[in-house]
């Protein structure tokens, strides 16, 4: 998945300025306590991001179909 994509899908971007360097990357906040989050811009590798779950990083995503097909189900599932 490209950056765009995470932008098309409308996740957020952050950036982070520390002493060790500067670095980027998106969120998708559903609620207060659950959001997906990407890699940093340092771990991508061949313009190739992925998505996971905040505090959870056993699942990844790397395709824009299914990232956006997880959003929707969750989107259309909010109480």
């Amino acid at each position: 998945m490209k950056e765009q994509d995470l932008i098309d899908l409308g996740f957020e971007r952050v950036d982070e300025y520390t002493e060790e360097g500067d670095y980027h990357y998106y969120v998708y906040d559903f609620t207060k306590y659950f959001s997906l989050i990407t890699c940093t811009d340092n771990e991508v590798e061949d313009d190739r991001w992925h998505v996971e779950f905040f505090d959870d990083n056993d699942v990844r995503f790397y395709s824009k179909d299914d990232v956006k097909t997880l959003i929707e189900l969750i989107e259309r599932n909010k109480i």
